[in-house]
């Protein structure tokens, strides 16, 4: 009899750690981590200081597992689903090679079609899934826009299905697609909120970016001052490739994406080529690190992020690479697709619709 003791003992144990409390609370302690970290690496005076904190961040993955123990075997309840959302929050910037990370990931988004389609409070899930960098978030959204009854549900996974579409490329078909979800998601959820902005701002947003910064259209001008204290515009770059990084100190990966914005300044340092960066990075640091030519592009100081916001920049790091007639050719992250831009540019190989 003792013999299947442990076994029990073990499914009991279990079962009690399957509680939306204890999720809750796994939430909550990752979320107080987070804001204890930003404040410790504000205050830090030195490089040392702030690599110290650093090494010590709050770990996703290791919140990730806490949670993955609390909701497995329970995806089928509606108390899972804003902690389900917040599992592929946390991972969803993890490295693709985690096995483990990748299957509760699928169990999550099999759990959900199977049981949550059309339940009224997936709201945060929806966010979640444009977030998630899964394929399966699209075809999920937009069952949930065919299935679900709730309006504003609705709405919230026509916009996300509308963020996704970029991904497809700028077809006429697919901007056809991008509108008519964005038109759903003005009408049926104006009023709800994604952060700290409404669904309706969100949407007028991204009829704005179709309208002029997607391939062909003419990006909107803008006037900033340098390091040095000129002014530059952007009409400046005219008869010129322009290539605009929007950048930080907090952007993902910022070594490999200073790395590789150097890498283009000295490959095409002889090319009629403009390399900007527009950041938001106090003046004396961005001053530091060109005197000791740790980066080697010109940056305008957009310190309130007003041409960040002119560019509905939403996460950097950004780039759009811009031909010499001022049409948009690029738009996207760095890396090898913006080399490949500006050879065909300069090659004479790519011409933008005028």
């Amino acid at each position: 009899m003792q013999r299947f003791l442990i076994p029990i003992t073990i499914l009991m144990a279990a079962h009690a750690l399957a509680s939306p409390t204890e999720a809750e609370r796994i939430q909550r302690s990752y979320g107080l981590s987070q804001e204890s970290f930003a404040l410790k690496m504000k205050i830090a005076t030195t490089p040392e200081e702030k690599q110290a904190i650093w090494e010590k961040r709050p770990s996703p993955e290791v919140t990730a597992s806490q949670l993955w123990k609390n909701i497995t075997g329970s995806l089928h309840q509606d108390w899972t689903i804003p902690y389900s959302a917040f599992y592929l929050n946390l991972t969803h910037q993890l490295p693709a090679s985690n096995a483990e990370v990748s299957r509760h990931r699928k169990e999550i988004m099999d759990g959900f079609e199977a049981h949550h389609l059309d339940k009224s409070n997936i709201r945060v899930f929806c966010v979640a899934l444009t977030q998630s960098g899964s394929p399966r978030a699209l075809p999920l959204l937009e069952k949930i826009i065919k299935k679900n009854p709730d309006k504003k549900t609705q709405g919230i996974a026509a916009l996300g299905a509308a963020l996704l579409l970029k991904n497809l490329g700028d077809s006429p078909e697919i901007l056809e697609k991008r509108i008519t979800h964005l038109r759903m998601a003005i009408i049926q959820a104006v009023d709800e909120k994604i952060g700290d902005m409404s669904v309706a701002t969100l949407a007028a947003d991204e009829i704005f970016i179709i309208r002029h910064l997607i391939k062909g259209r003419t990006p909107p001008e803008f006037t900033g001052t340098d390091v040095a204290g000129r002014i530059i515009k952007s009409g400046d770059f005219k008869g010129k490739i322009t290539v605009l990084l929007f950048w930080d100190s907090k952007s993902a990966e910022i070594d490999k994406v200073i790395q590789l914005s150097n890498q283009l300044v000295d490959k095409y340092a002889k090319k009629p080529i403009s390399i900007i960066g527009i950041t938001p990075e106090p003046i004396a640091d961005i001053r530091a690190l060109q005197a000791n030519d740790s980066i080697k592009w010109n940056n305008i100081i957009d310190a309130k992020d007003e041409i960040a916001a002119l560019y509905r920049i939403r996460s950097r790091p950004a780039i759009f690479v811009v031909d010499s007639d001022g049409k948009l050719e690029y738009s996207g992250v760095p890396g090898s697709f913006v080399e490949l831009t500006i050879d065909a540019l300069l090659d004479g190989k790519v011409k933008s619709n005028k």
